[in-house]
């Protein structure tokens, strides 16, 4: 897998994992690219530094897909838990104050909490940015 550095039309820069240059383009030409912040289609791809292996990273280059899905499930178990570590718990009412805080109703601040997969896709159709995440990504103690 390659990172290429791509933009939407409305400026919005991220980056995508695919297998070539060629993959990139026929998947962004059949509009299977979307970015991920406005799920625009209109994408393109910018030019892209070269990934330099530095001599700690030489130990395993080589992944199986089993390792390389291990790998980033990790990451991203670690990251949500970053960014959950300052936010407050709302618990079941979850739907309610996210509704409140985007309204300005509530406090502006990091929530989480719990709903249904229902309930996550309204609030996304609503506008409302929220991440699902995976049972046991948030620990909380007694």
């Amino acid at each position: 897998m390659k990172v290429f550095n791509c933009v939407c039309q409305y400026g919005h820069a991220f980056e995508g994992w695919f297998d070539s240059v060629e993959s990139l383009d026929e998947q962004i030409a059949e509009g299977l690219v979307a970015c991920p912040y406005c799920d625009t289609t209109d994408v393109k791809r910018v030019p892209t530094a070269s990934y330099v292996l530095a001599s700690r990273d030489k130990e395993k280059t080589d992944y199986t897909q089993r390792e390389f899905e291990d790998m980033l499930r990790h990451k991203a178990i670690a990251s949500a838990r970053k960014l959950l570590k300052d936010s407050v718990d709302v618990g079941e009412q979850f739907p309610q104050e996210a509704r409140a805080v985007h309204q300005g109703k509530s406090p502006k601040r990091t929530i989480h909490g719990r709903c249904t997969a229902d309930e996550a896709l309204e609030l996304l159709e609503e506008g409302i940015p929220v991440l699902p995440l995976p049972e046991g990504t948030v620990r909380t103690t007694n």
